[in-house]
């Protein structure tokens, strides 16, 4: 079909069920655009917007593969509505589509930013844009819509965002610093990309991370290894320079360094037996000490290394640790630029639910921070204090003996909570909310959750456990945050209750926090 296109969005109809069809999209006969959908004209569960602002007074010719009808409606704007039987209650999802990585994370013009990896006609994985939303609170977002497109370049896949306070781009156009997005062009990945190789690209915004325009120079890294991706770049002020961290291939990262933030000097490989892609790397405090300053560099599985950092050579300073032990959370990132100095991070968890119109989340954003347990050091991980924001009918028990006859039970009317228990590192345990089982066994001082476990450190003589529950999925924090498992599960709502049992354990205390919905205040 040819039309010429006069409209900023066109809604495909696309069922779960139907066959994936691959549709091109020519203009003069030059294939500028190609999606794989599961197009379904005749029962369809979704209609799915795709952004075509960028060839708005085109001509458009539309094939597919295979050959079927090719229907759509028109719209000039998008609704952003969060249905859907399983939609989270406080985790994020896209209005419509896939989402994975998080990527250019970056506060600016007093706005939390956050892109993510968006499959816009589908529930899983393909065809991946950038989508974007912002934030005033981390807990409340805004999505609006798709900022980077596939091109001859390949589908676009993981980055970062940076702000140019120097503009040594040479991007800026008033008394606004612009945002810089480093991303990969991933070729080969499409049929516009066919052929082309993993490439590293710059865009930049000068509207506050609405509108994102391409560097005209791009790739601004050529392909170094196979599948190269996933840049993440950050400040390093003692020697005024920008640091990049990539991933190469198998289990290698490289870190470069640039002076103007286009042209960049590898300066280092690293390698991370037990990981792979979407690295980050970021300086903390150790216990909070201001003149103890360690680099934490860690990969998109959460394994991860502490150690120092002088703008030439990462010295690594510990074994290869882990921080998740979970069935998600994947590919975490930190902002950038956050005002109050906080090291901030989100991951993604894989939820695909059939016959509903998102495909999976993004964690509860999460404090960064370096503990001493006996004197090593780890990674911790916490939720925000944002959260309580979204806290309502909150309990709290006291000294509460479990036995086998007198289990602990407490109804939850909300399907997300945030539930924190403290309790003898002695006694072993177990928690039920939704059907979701979480046992504590003493004797190997291990954590249990479906098919998962978590060895504990138990300092002390009290086990502290928080989790946040949501509708399909569950983040369970233990030892300070610095063992943490983020759990993908479908809640069973007649499970609707928090039960605890024991043999014999005293619970010292528990808190019960329900949650309201972010989507409320949308």
């Amino acid at each position: 079909m040819e039309f010429l296109c006069d409209t900023n969005y066109i809604l495909l109809p696309a069922s779960d069920n139907a066959q994936n069809k691959r549709l091109y999209f020519y203009i003069d006969n030059e294939l500028v655009y190609d999606l794989v959908v599961r197009l379904d004209n005749n029962t369809p569960d979704y209609k799915f917007p795709v952004d075509l602002k960028r060839f708005k007074g085109k001509k458009i010719k539309i094939t597919s593969s295979p050959i079927v009808d090719i229907c759509f409606d028109k719209a000039e704007e998008i609704s952003f509505e969060y249905d859907g039987k399983y939609r989270p209650l406080v985790h994020f999802t896209a209005a419509k589509g896939w989402i994975n990585d998080p990527n250019g994370l970056v506060y600016a013009n007093g706005k939390y930013l956050m892109y993510f990896q968006h499959n816009p006609v589908a529930t899983t994985w393909e065809n991946m844009h950038w989508g974007g939303a912002f934030s005033e609170d981390l807990i409340h977002w805004r999505e609006f819509g798709d900022v980077l497109f596939p091109d001859k370049d390949g589908t676009i896949f993981s980055g970062c965002a940076i702000i140019d306070k120097d503009n040594r781009c040479d991007f800026q156009q008033d008394d606004t610093p612009v945002i810089l997005y480093y991303y990969t062009s991933a070729g080969h990945t499409s049929e516009t990309s066919k052929h082309k190789p993993f490439t590293q690209c710059l865009a930049y915004s000068s509207d506050g991370g609405k509108t994102l325009i391409k560097y005209d120079k791009n790739p601004i890294i050529e392909n170094l290894a196979y599948e190269n991706r996933d840049p993440k770049v950050i400040y390093y002020s003692p020697l005024d320079i920008y640091i990049m961290v990539l991933y190469l291939d198998g289990h290698s990262f490289a870190i470069l360094k640039s002076e103007n933030l286009t042209q960049w000097q590898k300066i280092q490989e690293i390698t991370m037996p037990d990981d792979s892609e979407c690295p980050d790397f970021y300086p903390l405090t150790v216990e909070n000490a201001s003149d103890n300053i360690k680099w934490v560099f860690s990969a998109a599985a959460d394994r991860y290394y502490i150690g120092s950092f002088d703008g030439k050579k990462f010295k690594i300073e510990t074994e290869q640790k882990r921080l998740n032990f979970g069935n998600a959370s994947y590919a975490a990132q930190s902002w950038f630029n956050t005002p109050d100095g906080r090291r901030i991070r989100t991951a993604f968890a894989s939820a695909v639910i059939p016959n509903n119109p998102f495909g999976s989340c993004l964690n509860i954003p999460q404090n960064m921070t370096i503990k001493k347990i006996d004197n090593n050091m780890y990674l911790s991980a916490l939720p925000i204090d944002e959260l309580k924001t979204l806290y309502k009918d909150c309990v709290t028990i006291n000294n509460v003996a479990i036995s086998n006859s007198n289990p602990y039970i407490k109804r939850i009317d909300s399907r997300a909570c945030d539930i924190s228990i403290s309790a003898d590192v002695s006694n072993s345990f177990s928690l039920e909310l939704f059907g979701l089982k979480i046992t504590y066994d003493s004797n190997s001082k291990t954590l249990f959750c479906l098919d998962k476990s978590a060895p504990l450190k138990c300092c002390g003589h009290n086990l502290n456990l928080r989790v946040i529950f949501d509708t399909v999925y569950a983040e369970i924090f233990a030892d300070d945050g610095t063992v943490f498992m983020g759990m993908t599960y479908i809640q069973d709502s007649n499970l609707n209750r928090l039960e605890i049992n024991s043999e014999k354990a005293t619970i010292h205390n528990i808190s019960i926090s329900e949650l309201n919905s972010i989507h409320e205040k949308i």
